[in-house]
């Protein structure tokens, strides 16, 4: 009894899967006919078609805490960290011959070509090479394409060859609000 009461008495349907089940597992006949009920495959004439599963709705999603560090210093401090770019520019260079300044920023702007790479994967803009003839259709964008010089012709010289961002893939900041705008921490050694 406990048993029949917790199999239909649910409102669930288990006696009826627990039915449906055992039917379609000694008779072949019965169980084609179950198959094509549930894959709504059934065209008999006046008889119900089971209702589509119902669907789960969909979690709502929090709304993720904006960053408090800017993506700005998020690039400088990875390039900072990766090349010490900020050390070289902040360096008072009249002190230091350009020899000095040279052999310091060559491998800091090797590292910094290496962060940028990896960081957005730069790409010319326009692949002709500079000092080509190229077409320019009037209604590109001047985000793109600057004009230099007069004149109204779509045709020009490029100059340069301009840089676009192919991806953009900056670290995310997981520390303090307090450190947000941290570009690179002090070191200290210890005495």
């Amino acid at each position: 009894m406990v048993l029949t009461i917790i199999l239909e008495g649910n409102g669930m349907g288990l006696g009826v899967a627990f039915r449906a089940f055992s039917a379609a597992l000694f008779n072949q006949q019965t169980a084609d006919k179950l198959r094509k009920v549930l894959d709504g495959d059934d065209t008999r004439s006046g008889e119900p078609k089971l209702p589509a599963p119902a669907q789960p709705k969909p979690k709502a999603i929090a709304p993720t805490k904006k960053s408090a560090r800017s993506e700005a210093v998020t690039l400088l401090s990875a390039l900072q960290r990766e090349s010490r770019l900020i050390d070289l520019v902040q360096e008072d260079l009249a002190k230091f011959s350009d020899a000095q300044v040279g052999a310091a920023a060559r491998p800091c702007l090797l590292q910094c070509a290496s962060t940028l790479a990896r960081l957005f994967e730069l790409k010319p803009v326009d692949a002709s090479g500079e000092g080509a003839t190229i077409e320019v259709s009037a209604d590109e964008s001047a985000a793109r394409y600057q004009w230099i010089g007069e004149g109204t012709s779509t045709q020009g010289k490029l100059v340069h060859h301009g840089w676009v961002a192919s991806k953009v893939e900056l670290p995310q900041w997981t520390g303090d609000d307090a450190d947000a705008n941290t570009v690179a921490p002090a070191q200290v050694q210890r005495s």
